[in-house]
Parts: C-alpha cells; structure tokens; sequence
C-alpha cells in the first residue's frame, strides 16, 4: 500500500481527458466539464484558473511545457493560449485557424539541444547526481556545468537587453493588453536566455484532425505548418494522436492514426528536424531573439493603439462644446469660434454669443470637464511616449541589431535565413519611429503648455462675464494671463492639433496611405527628416507625412518579411521519414516515451509505445522502434514487441513513469489497483517482458497476438500480486480511470483520477510504506469546491 501525498475533492466533475502534472512543480491543471481549466497545489489550494471569455467553446487539449514554465491550452475554436505558471496570466494567445480549419487533436511541447553529445559529456564528468532533469528544469546546480569558457559563445550570448531600463506596464483593457498589465508578467515575457537554454531550443507542436501539424520555436517563433500527407501517399485522412521527443534526438516521433476501410491504423512517423543541427548553437539565440522581437513589437502597438485612444478622447469633448458656438456665430455674427476668441483676447470686445455661450452653456461645470479631459490627454500622450514607446524603441533596436550581427556572420547566414539587407531597412524604419516619438513628446508637451494658458484666460474671461466688475478689476486680473501662449492655442491646437498628423484622426480606412513608403530607394529616415524640416515653409509637402500607424504598419511589413524569411529556410529542414505501423485499432489508453541506449557499445535511441486494449481485447501491447539518425535525418532499424495479458482486469489507463518502469491502472469487480511493472529490454530475463522482432510479412497481424510476444500474464493472481504497487481494499468504491506520472528524480508522484471524476488522489512512487487506514486523513482544503 502507498500512503497518499493528497486527496481533493473538485466539483463540478473532471472531464477524465484532461489531466496534466507539471513536470517540475506540484501543480495539478484539470479541465472540468463546464470547460474551465483550474490549477491546484498538492494541499488543495487553487493557484489560478483559465477560463475563456468565450464560454461556449471546449476544451480540446492541455500540456505543460518541459520545463514547467507555462500551460498550454486549447479550444474547440482553434484558439490556443500559453499561460505563465508563476504569475497566472495569459502570456500569448494564438489563432490556429490561420495554419487549418480542423480542430486541435494533439499537443506536444519537447525541449531539444543543439548540441546533445556536448551536454551528455558535461553531466557525465559530474559526480553530484546532476541529472538531464535538472538541464531541461534549469535547475540552479547546471550554473557549475560552465566550468570552461567558450569565448566566441560568450560573446555571442552578451546580453545587453538586461542593461537597458525595464519596460513599463500598461493599462490593462482586453485579452491581449492583459499581457502588459504587471509588472510580473512583464518580468516573464523578456526574461533573458540563461545558463541553461543557451543551448537549446523548446518545440511546440500542434497537431490538427486533418493531418496537418504545426511547429514553432519558443512559444511564439513559427517554424511553419506541415502535412502528415507528405510521409505517406495512404495518408489521406490522418489524424495525429501522441507526440514525443528526446532531449538529445533532432528527431521527433508522432502517434497517428489513419483510417483504411472501417478500420483505423496506428502508425509511429518520424519528424527530422534538421534545423536543430544545421542552425547549431545559433538557434537558440536566433529563435529567442526573435521571440522576444514579437513581444516588444505587440508592445509598441498596444501603446500606439494607447495614445490614439487617449488623444481622441481628449479631443471629442473640446469639439461639441467648439462646434455649439460654431452654430451660433456662424449664423448671428459671421464669423467663427477661431476669430471670436481670437478678437476677445486681443481686444477684450466680448460678442453676446460669446457671453452666452460662457455663462449659459458652458458654464463652471463645462469648464472643468474640458480642462480634465484635455489635460488627461496630452499628459498621458507625453507619458507614454515617454515612459513607453521611446524605451520599446530603443530594445527594438538593440534586438535587432543582434539579428543584423548574425546576418553579417556569413558563415551561418545560410542556414538562418538572415538578410542584412532587410534588416538595415527595418532599422531605417525604426529611426524614422524614434524621430517621431520624440515629435510627439515635444509637441504633446507643447500644447500642454498652451492649453494650460488657455484655460486659465477662458476661466478668467467667463468669471468677467459673469460679473459686473469693473474694467480696472479685469484688467488688473490681466496680468496673470500668458496671451502669447493662448493665442497661439487658439491658432493652433485648439481646433487642428498638430498630434493629428501624428495619429491620423481624420483619416477613413478606405483612403490610400499619405505616403507611399516604397515609392523612393533612398533612406525612409533622410525623407522623414527632410520632410520635418521643411513641415514649416509653404508649400511644403507636410500633410503627406505619414501618420505612427502607416510607420508601424510598414515595419509590420518589414519584420514580417524577415521572419518569413528564417521561418522558410528553416521549414526547408523538416521533412517526415517512412511510417511505422503498430497495429489495427485505436486503443482507449496509451503512452509514448522515447530513451537513449547503449546498444553493441554505441548510443542509439529507442521508441518505446505503450497501446492499451483495443475494443474486445484483454492485451496491452508494448512496441520497441529502434531507430538510426544520422546527419538529422531518421531510419527504422528495427521494430520489436511485448504483450502483458490483461485478462479479467479493466484497464482505465497506462503511462510510462520513467526509463525503467510503466504505471497500469486496473479495476475488477473485487479489486482495484495500480500495476509497477519494468519495460526496457533485458536479454534473458526471467519474469521481465521480452521482446520478439516483427517482420514485415505479419505486419497486418500484430494486434492479433501472438505466443512469442506474450511474457506477462496479470491474470495469474501470483504474478498480477508481485507486480502490485497499490491495491485499493475492498469495499472502498475509488476506481482508478485516469493517471498522470512525474517520474523525475526528487519528485516522482503519480495522480489517479477516480471513476467518479470528483476525487483525485496524488502518490509518491519512492515510498510505498504505510496503509490505506491513513488516506482518511487527507489534506487541508481536499474538501474545497472549485469556484
């Protein structure tokens, strides 16, 4: 028996399909059937919830990222989301629709070094027990791998980004603008590369119901989709299950299934990433750096989006109170509002309009209203452009500049697809950006200034009319009053404020750009400038500079271009190998797990699949691929098999708990238990599973069975009694029907999901003392309810 770490009762009902442990944390993410996706500690205590504003649509798939930084999420609707699992926010939300039309049918994230015999050779030489767990994890011990100074990757690894001022949060209004909301979050999105991923590079995988299967790197760098259809003509109709990866292998293997007349046919298909070798210790810089280029330029336009929202607030109040003196003077004095203000300030000569329009309808209330929200405007127009989008700017180039380096390195411009050309033009771009950030801090603090003149003076000039004081009194009030600050407002700002170039306020959707960006080779930046110099002189072509969004739409354009261009060359390094076929039949339950072995001396990586019973069936099936991989690119060697005799059990579910050992949940009438039992290959070993080669003639019959693959036979209560790990008593209705392992050293625990989907139990798979007496105990907070 095994004492239980934690025992939960969640309402409303787990939805059994998805259950996923984080791999380095005790964080448990469950999806419920009212699909929303909740995240407990091992005491019952919800660190956070994900739920979708768009309720109606289901939960698809869920997966923790290797290192236990994020969780995956997907939905009915193609929408994938990455959350941070420290700080509980949505870090990047993505539209899978763009790569297919099916929905989401398999996740995958796989953590892969681009140079796997220098990191092997490393934890070899320590005696600590420093383990590739403790790699992937990024535990603090791997900083005292770096014993030898690698000066060129060193440089190549300065990370000057950590010098530059931190990036300031903004006001939070949407799903997306959420991500820059804290400064946690903020701390998330930009961490720098450490010690421990300067030398790799994480795979997410999304696999869709029609076969195609999308790949990018760091979360949010697209490699590029592809279609199962391309590793076998048959593929007409395939359907990606499981995905697996090994940390040292470039190559990647998927469980499929295809379906041939009314049965359907389980395939293993290699993916040969190519690019993991080819791009070397590069990649990780180069898909990082551009990782991070995303984010800062999803940054730039959430603040651009900002500031033309607040400066347009700023402005609609101002203009009907403008516009209803319009329609006054227009008809009874001839004149505007313009030249009315402007007269009464130069003259003191107040119309009747104008005093009526002062005292009746604008008022003291009005006053204050317009102040507010044209001051709140400008300020926050100068603080963003100042706190925001310059210091966004300035990282934007410096990340770029490290792209521009590498492109300038010839030696490895081919295989990262970098154009210095491109690059030097989005830099170019970048200037022209700059130049007028600062444009617009200067004029938003401009017409602050003037503002602040006018409204004191407007003030002033409505107590006048609405008292019958003495021409010495205003006179004498005069004094404090800035005319030349008002009155250029008057000419100015007040009715064409000089931020609307800036922010192209007038302008319609249907109209053409005011400025054709491409239409001259020469510097963008040297026409921009020239084009501020002479904004002054008449005739100038001033008005056809273009607005912050036609800039930031062009170096979407430009970064988009230089993106492609590292996505296409490395897509061109992915192929699929020849398909495996498993058997006929798609099983309820199943695992992967892919391992390195010394086989004859040398090192080579094996497949391991785990198949629960098909319909009818009492047999799990166990396939051992021994595969070759030589310059990234993959061949079957061999396929063996192993059968375990499942006869009388039900088999709720099967997992791999690490390199040695696969947890089986089964359940009788009787008894209900969880089954240890050894799967790696041992030659001669009596009461271990052993594995017969299958030859390509008895293909079509492996599912079949067969007497020399059989080995273990859990119907014999001796041998189902010393493979036993837990056994729950009788007489406790608590049937396993789902079970997540974390076989890592320090944390190796499993959790089983009861039939009844309301109850989940955590084990510890190191200490199997105790008895089941002690599981009535439970944990603080198993009682809670999910909110």
């Amino acid at each position: 028996m095994a004492d239980p770490l934690a025992e939960k009762l969640v309402q409303p009902a787990v939805n059994p399909k998805h259950l996923a442990y984080c791999p380095t944390i005790d964080l448990i993410a469950l999806a419920s059937i009212d699909e929303h996706i909740h995240v407990y500690r091992l005491n019952g205590q919800k660190v956070f919830g994900i739920t979708y504003k768009q309720s109606v649509n289901k939960v698809n798939q869920i997966k923790w990222k290797p290192n236990g930084q994020s969780l995956a999420a997907a939905y009915d609707n193609n929408f994938l989301s990455l959350t941070n699992a420290h700080t509980g926010k949505m870090v990047h939300q993505i539209d899978c629709s763009a790569y297919s039309k099916s929905k989401i049918c398999c996740l995958g994230w796989g953590i892969n070094f681009t140079n796997g015999n220098k990191v092997s050779l490393e934890l070899d030489r320590f005696e600590d027990g420093l383990t590739l767990d403790d790699v992937i994890s990024q535990n603090p011990r791997v900083k005292s791998m770096d014993t030898v100074p690698d000066l060129p990757l060193d440089l190549a690894l300065l990370d000057v980004e950590a010098s530059l001022p931190k990036l300031s949060p903004l006001s939070s209004g949407g799903i997306e603008d959420d991500v820059f909301s804290s400064r946690a979050s903020l701390d998330t999105l930009f961490q720098p590369l450490t010690t421990g991923s300067t030398d790799s590079a994480d795979i997410l995988v999304v696999g869709f119901e029609d076969g195609t299967v999308h790949l990018s790197i760091y979360d949010f760098f697209e490699i590029g989709s592809f279609n199962l259809q391309q590793a076998s003509r048959g593929f007409q109709n395939c359907r990606p299950i499981l995905h697996c990866s090994h940390p040292y292998s470039t190559t990647h293997s998927m469980l499929v299934s295809t379906p041939i007349g009314d049965q359907e046919i389980l395939h293993i298909v290699p993916l040969d990433l190519r690019l993991i070798s080819n791009a070397g210790r590069y990649l990780s810089l180069l898909a990082s750096k551009s990782t991070q280029l995303h984010t800062v330029l999803r940054y730039i336009h959430q603040v651009q989006r900002q500031m033309h929202s607040d400066f347009k607030a700023s402005q609609e109040l101002p203009s009907r109170y403008i516009a209803n003196i319009e329609e006054s003077l227009q008809k009874q004095a001839d004149c505007n509002w313009t030249q009315a203000a402007y007269h009464l300030v130069v003259t003191g000569n107040c119309c009747p309009e104008v005093k009526e329009w002062l005292v009746d309808q604008l008022g003291e209330r009005g006053h204050k209203r317009w102040e507010k929200a044209t001051t709140t405007g400008y300020e926050n127009v100068r603080r963003l452009a100042h706190e925001n989008l310059l210091p966004a700017l300035e990282r934007f180039a410096v990340l770029m500049s490290r792209l521009r380096g590498l492109s300038r390195f010839q030696l490895s411009n081919a295989d990262l697809g970098l154009s210095t050309q491109e690059i030097d033009n989005v830099l170019d771009t970048l200037s022209c950006l700059q130049l007028m950030a600062h444009q617009i801090l200067i004029t938003s603090g401009s017409e602050l200034r003037q503002f602040l003149a006018f409204s004191a003076w407007l003030r002033q000039e409505m107590d006048i009319q609405a008292s019958d004081a003495s021409v010495a009194a205003s006179a004498e009030k005069d004094v404090n009053v800035d005319h030349a600050s008002t009155l250029e407002y008057i000419q100015g700002a007040m009715t064409q404020s000089q931020l609307n170039s800036f922010f192209n306020l007038e302008a319609h959707a249907e109209e053409e750009p005011p400025w054709d960006l491409a239409a001259e080779g020469r510097s963008l930046f040297e026409l921009y400038k020239r084009g501020l110099q002479n904004a002054g002189r008449e005739g100038s072509c001033a008005n056809r500079l273009p607005p912050l969004d036609a800039l930031m739409k062009h170096l979407d354009t430009q970064c988009n271009a230089i993106f492609n261009g590292i996505a296409e060359t490395q897509r061109r390094s992915v192929r699929f190998g020849a398909p495996i076929v498993l058997q006929k039949g798609v099983s309820a339950c199943m695992d992967m797990r892919m391992l390195r072995e010394l086989i004859e001396e040398k090192e080579n990586f094996v497949l391991y699949v785990v198949l629960g019973p098909v319909t009818h069936q009492s047999e799990v099936h166990i396939y051992r691929v021994l595969m070759g991989i030589k310059n990234g690119i993959s061949s079957t060697k061999s396929v063996e098999g192993a059968v375990i005799k499942t006869a009388g059990w039900e088999v709720g579910d099967v997992k791999f708990v690490d390199d040695d050992e696969l947890m089986l949940a089964v359940s009788a009438k009787s008894s209900n238990r969880l089954f240890r039992i050894p799967y790696r290959k041992i030659a001669d070993a009596s009461g271990k599973l052993v594995y017969a080669t299958i030859n390509e003639t008895n293909v079509g019959q492996r599912m079949d069975g067969h007497d020399d693959l059989s080995s273990i036979d859990l119907s014999c209560p001796d041998v189902a009694s010393a493979y036993t790990w837990h056994e729950f008593p009788e007489g406790i209705s608590w049937a396993p029907e789902r079970i997540e392992v974390n076989g890592r050293k320090g944390r190796r625990v499993i959790c089983v999901l009861a039939q009844d989907r309301f109850h989940y139990r955590v084990y510890d798979l190191d200490n199997s003392g105790g008895s089941e007496e002690t599981q009535g105990i439970g944990v603080e907070g198993s009682d809670e309810v999910m909110s």
